[in-house]
């Protein structure tokens, strides 16, 4: 693993233009091979951690996984990803959440349109949207198997304010968002930006922010779409414990900033 990485000039400004950016084959197949199968891992782990889609044995997703296996420890302090968080951020990081959404062949159900800021401060406090995610694409990502779908500049309009749908957290998770845009929202938003679903071959990388419209349609391929979608929040961005409502392994409790990983190879 190369140290010291970092975007481009272009490509920062195309991330704080559109609110999103690919980078391409980041990880080498034989990499992804083993994050597949640790991600196989955390799948059959059960327990709360694993959520399923609705009615049925099918695994939408798993969260906390850096908590549990030492490989995912390892990769959020990747220098692949790391310097770039920080450099997209400008300041040390901590990772805020961690989760693997499967999306399965035939089987992966819908992302309602959302923002993920809504559910960080409404949830666990977190006081600013100072926070990105970068979603490894476990699998090809097509315009076929469910991609993530953006509303490209979206981010600048700030975090919409949506209806609230049932009590707890738990329904934070499921198909049916706690906090999901309303259509008139969506239509304004769509309106003035577009839409565009960002593609791209396995072990891409794809970074997005934190208030950036999202949805996905659900998967009719005969392809599985996974991704390993890791947060990263700025350390003087912490959340306020007094407000979390959810378990560490969704929003958490350590805010001592990563250090990278050292440069090694698998």
């Amino acid at each position: 693993m190369e140290a010291g990485r970092a975007l481009s000039p272009a490509q920062v400004d195309e991330y704080r233009t559109r609110g999103f950016l690919v980078e391409e084959s980041v990880f080498p197949d034989n990499e992804m091979t083993a994050l597949n199968a640790e991600a196989a891992k955390e799948f059959a782990s059960g327990g709360e951690r694993v959520t399923l889609e609705e009615g049925t044995d099918t695994v939408r997703g798993v969260h906390g996984c850096h908590l549990y296996s030492e490989l995912f420890a390892e990769l959020v302090r990747s220098p692949r990803l790391l310097p770039i968080a920080e450099q997209l951020l400008d300041d040390e990081v901590y990772v805020h959440q961690f989760k693997i959404n499967a999306k399965r062949a035939f089987r992966g159900e819908v992302w309602e349109w959302h923002q993920d800021y809504t559910f960080w401060h409404r949830e666990d406090g977190m006081p600013a949207p100072r926070a990105l995610s970068a979603a490894i694409f476990l699998d090809e990502v097509t315009e076929f198997n469910g991609p993530l779908i953006f509303v490209p500049g979206g981010h600048r309009a700030g975090m919409v304010e949506t209806d609230v749908e049932g009590d707890g957290w738990a329904n934070t998770l499921t198909a049916s968002l706690k906090y999901s845009i309303d259509i008139e929202s969506m239509h304004r938003l769509v309106e003035s930006h577009g839409m565009v679903a960002p593609k791209g071959p396995r072990g891409s990388v794809l970074w997005f922010d934190a208030n950036i419209p999202h949805s996905s349609v659900p998967n009719i391929s005969p392809r599985d779409r996974g991704l390993l979608l890791i947060t990263y929040n700025s350390v003087r961005n912490k959340v306020d414990l007094s407000r979390a409502t959810r378990p560490e392994w969704l929003s958490a409790r350590d805010f001592t900033p990563l250090a990278a990983a050292h440069a090694t190879s698998r």
